[in-house]
């Protein structure tokens, strides 16, 4: 395993565009998509020491500020599904915080109010009468009837238990991601709240395009670990010490860079690593 340590999003980013160059120039990898990357076939572990210290991001990024902040907010909230053909195949956002759920529906051919009453019980038992069909639907997932995984499962779990190690959410839902071509990158996250009192972040990304994606990743999850931080002491009842944001931490299984496709922005982050060097060099003169 490769890892990173900086202060910074922004320097950590810089710092692993550097180690992947260094690595993996002139030995290729075509993906399943017939993409040419550099890939160092190590996972990558970035440790944060504080997300929110500046820069938060690189100067060589090609995203802006404005960007940035559509993207972050899209992590921790739902984006409700038009289903007219325009939804993006999944959101962060939709999968954290509206995880599907599967209900029996139950189907008659004839209704009154009184078979209503009923239905409604028999559904919340996950019963199906003899002489109606059962079909089960999913809810959730930008639809709205999900499981918000960020409050029932970190918010709620560390109000209650601020030791726990239990605090974590999942993106994948194998119903769907096991056959999709475009399953989620990032498949979980988990925060700890350290001996300190810091709240602090693990997410595991099964495929990570460190080039042109993980700086917005990194901003994103940034803001969603100050937002998970600010709920739990914005709601837990006792008079305790307020917990603060940590470090921040990815593990991205299959760390790649797309050196081709994104030469642009590829050229823009090595002139600054190489600025930055000669400016060290010369200082240690």
């Amino acid at each position: 395993m490769i890892l990173i340590r900086k202060r910074s999003i922004g320097q950590a980013h810089e710092e692993v565009i550097r180690e992947i160059s260094k690595r993996c120039e002139g030995h290729v990898r075509v993906t399943e998509d017939g993409e040419y990357t550099w890939d160092p076939e190590e996972p990558i572990c970035i440790h944060v020491e504080e997300p929110f210290s500046e820069p938060m991001r690189s100067g060589a990024s090609l995203f802006g500020e404005k960007f940035s902040e559509q993207y972050q907010a899209s992590l921790y909230t739902i984006t409700p599904r038009r289903d007219d053909g325009t939804d993006a195949v999944y959101t962060y956002g939709n999968r954290l915080r509206d995880y599907p759920r599967p209900e029996v529906a139950i189907i008659r051919k004839s209704r009154g109010m009184l078979h209503n009453v009923f239905d409604t019980m028999f559904k919340k038992l996950g019963y199906v009468p003899a002489d109606a069909c059962g079909e089960l639907v999913w809810k959730g997932d930008g639809r709205y009837g999900g499981i918000d995984q960020i409050q029932e499962s970190i918010i709620n779990r560390l109000i209650a238990n601020p030791i726990s190690r239990r605090a974590i959410a999942i993106t994948w839902f194998p119903v769907q991601d096991i056959t999709a071509d475009e399953p989620p990158c990032l498949q979980l996250v988990q925060c700890i709240i350290d001996k300190t009192n810091h709240l602090n972040l693990v997410c595991v990304f099964r495929s990570n395009d460190m080039l042109s994606a993980w700086g917005q990743n990194a901003y994103g999850l940034a803001h969603l670990q100050k937002y998970i931080c600010d709920q739990i002491n914005l709601k837990r009842t006792s008079n305790g010490q307020n917990i603060e944001q940590g470090w921040l931490e990815t593990i991205s299984i299959s760390a790649h860079m797309y050196f081709h496709r994104d030469q642009l922005e590829l050229n823009l982050f090595l002139e600054k690593i190489k600025t930055g060097e000669l400016f060290q060099s010369f200082q240690r003169r």
